[in-house]
């Protein structure tokens, strides 16, 4: 057994560099990688998915159930962090007004402070855990800060990264295949090998 956890396809949001409203869907690229990403892991032997009710994550699972017949089950617990009021806005326009919105102590208007988004993830995490099939693998389809909070409060990664800060640069539609019991071990870190085709690129602005 083992535990998928998949960051969801790139959005036109995404490639434009703005932060991401609740509703947005997965761009044409963006569900070719969904596509790729399912076929990918069709020989990992899923029997259970588990996703983000937001389009782009439920966008990318959907193309993951079509490939193995496996149900989705949508956990509002892997959503993305709540930028509240600065989502839609272009991090172009955030850095001219000296807005870092992933700063330690910022407090998005109307949105999640980085303690509310990491308690969210601990409660996340647990759901993981007591859905974790006793045969076969399950597949997290989630976003990119909340693969980084796992990765740097809940997993063993030493083997991979030195620094898991709160930004690790989570590919879209890439996976990180970890061991299924304590103390989490991380087998494989954010692959995206079956993207190579494609030329994806990662920053650390298209993690949302």
């Amino acid at each position: 057994m083992s535990l998928l956890v998949i960051r969801h396809g790139e959005t036109a949001f995404n490639r434009d560099r703005v932060m991401q409203p609740a509703d947005t869907p997965l761009s044409d690229r963006g569900e070719e990688q969904a596509l790729r990403l399912a076929t990918r892991l069709s020989t990992e032997g899923i029997t259970r998915i588990l996703a983000s009710d937001l389009p782009r994550a439920a966008m990318t699972a959907q193309a993951l159930s079509d490939e193995t017949g496996v149900g989705i089950e949508f956990e509002p617990l892997l959503q993305e962090r709540n930028f509240g009021r600065l989502r839609g806005q272009r991090f172009i326009d955030l850095e001219a007004r000296n807005i870092d919105p992933f700063a330690e102590n910022y407090e998005p208007e109307e949105g999640e402070t980085w303690q509310e988004f990491d308690q969210r993830v601990t409660c996340a995490w647990s759901r993981i855990q007591s859905a974790l099939p006793e045969n076969g693998t399950m597949a997290v389809v989630t976003h990119g800060l909340v693969c980084a909070a796992l990765l740097r409060n809940h997993l063993d990664a030493n083997a991979h990264v030195s620094d898991s800060g709160r930004l690790y640069p989570f590919r879209n539609a890439s996976f990180t295949r970890i061991e299924s019991s304590p103390p989490w071990r991380v087998e494989l870190l954010n692959c995206a090998e079956h993207l190579e085709a494609l030329g994806d690129q990662t920053s650390i602005y298209g993690q949302v």
